[in-house]
């Protein structure tokens, strides 16, 4: 993980890091890439970049080339480094998630088909309660170009429910984007008031009870589309970079595909920060289970049997 930048411009009412960070400053781009060239030297081989807003990273600081933010030039920089074979980011936000961030799916390969994409609401009143300056048809559009760039996107998201003035009207528009959309994971919260940001004057109006309900609905929702989408990759066969043991399960360990899904496979620690091809003979709707592909192996017998 890589920070690229401090602080953050938006004014979201429930949060509270633009008083806590300050305004949003950008780290030299030179800096970024000469950080991660080190990392990449002593063997990493995955980085996620890191802002509180990612793609808005250097608008004030850096010019726009070529019709290239300096996002977009920055991820060209890091693509360009030998050794780094996978790059992901986190968290974007609707405004400023322009085609030419959207083009990089389709024209650097290292950039992972996996995106962290913050909803929090389907209702467009309450998205402006929350001062999200977009509307739900606006992030929509977003991720419909996406999937058009790359058809086999994985995309997670954050959802608050039981947001202050939050009908069952609102509620329901909520469930039908995400339902809609299909998102492959996603962080659910429910409401609760912070000191000191403009939504804590509107107080904690809807009921413990309400907000466990909705949570639950988006819950089960997501619970199915994960397993149903985890069940098709049974029997396919990924590259998945294999990150340490896991927490339960002799010789197990835990790795991730391109998609974020995790992996679980019975392994050697050798394996710890390589990659490796898993083929999947199960699923659960947050794992995948699977057995090490050994392609020399495997060519050396269909050499022996021809």
């Amino acid at each position: 993980f890589v920070s690229i930048m401090q602080g953050c411009n938006m004014k979201c009412s429930y949060c509270i890091v633009p008083k806590t960070r300050g305004a949003e400053r950008a780290r030299p781009m030179e800096a970024i890439v000469e950080e991660i060239e080190g990392l990449a030297a002593k063997g990493t081989r995955e980085v996620t970049l890191l802002g509180q807003i990612v793609n808005q990273y250097g608008i004030r600081e850096f010019p726009f080339i070529n019709q290239k933010s300096p996002f977009v030039q920055l991820l060209e920089k890091v693509h360009a480094i030998e050794g780094i074979e996978r790059i992901r980011f986190t968290s974007p936000h609707p405004v400023g998630f322009k085609n030419d961030l959207i083009e990089c799916y389709g024209r650097l390969p290292k950039l992972c088909e996996y995106l962290h994409f913050p909803m929090q609401s389907g209702s467009n009143a309450i998205l402006k309660a929350m001062r999200r300056p977009y509307t739900i048809e606006k992030f929509r559009s977003i991720i419909d170009k996406m999937r058009t760039v790359r058809p086999d996107m994985y995309i997670s998201t954050d959802v608050i429910v039981g947001f202050p003035g939050e009908t069952e009207e609102d509620f329901e528009l909520t469930r039908k984007h995400f339902e809609e959309i299909g998102f492959d994971m996603a962080y659910l919260f429910k409401y609760s008031v912070r000191p000191d940001t403009t939504a804590a004057p509107l107080g904690d109006p809807v009921s413990k009870e309400q907000k466990e309900a909705r949570n639950q609905v988006l819950l089960d929702i997501l619970s199915k589309r994960s397993l149903e989408r985890n069940e098709t990759l049974v029997g396919t066969a990924e590259e998945v970079l294999f990150e340490g043991p896991a927490k339960k399960g002799e010789n197990m360990f835990l790795g991730r595909t391109r998609g974020n899904r995790v992996v679980l496979v019975k392994a050697s620690p050798r394996l710890v920060g390589q990659f490796a091809k898993v083929r999947f003979d199960r699923a659960t709707a947050s794992t995948l289970f699977g057995e090490l592909v050994l392609e020399g192996v495997e060519s050396e017998l269909e050499t022996a049997l021809s």
